[in-house]
């Protein structure tokens, strides 16, 4: 019951992490529309107009947690478990452990660190 609940949480969380990529790509490769054109508006605004409440991309493929933070305007630092820094050739490979800050409001730019592993 236990291993089924986890599994679902986690499918559920890589379905919106999935979503909130999909959604970024869709915009930036869609032509002109006038609909187009004021989702752009309020995105470009909302990272403009200050602070965001940071997500949790604790459990996610690297890859996904990178795109999701740097579509709110923030600076991504990865690194293994020991701390130092990692140069990553496929962010695909890994899964996020930990982030820091973890919680909290963040203003454009701030750099949040990813702890990873391999998968």
């Amino acid at each position: 019951m236990k291993n089924s609940v986890l599994r679902t949480g986690a499918a559920a969380l890589a379905a919106a992490a999935l979503l909130l990529t999909a959604g970024c790509a869709a915009d930036e490769d869609a032509p002109e529309t006038e609909e187009t054109s004021t989702t752009e508006e309020t995105t470009d605004e909302g990272a403009e107009a200050g602070p965001a409440e940071i997500p949790d991309v604790t459990v996610l493929v690297l890859e996904t947690a990178q795109a999701n933070l740097t579509a709110l305007g923030l600076e991504v630092e990865v690194v293994d478990e020991t701390g130092a820094a990692l140069e990553v050739e496929d962010p695909t490979a890994y899964q996020v452990v930990t982030q820091s800050p973890d919680e909290g409001t963040v203003e454009p730019g701030q750099v949040v660190t990813l702890t990873v592993r391999e998968r």
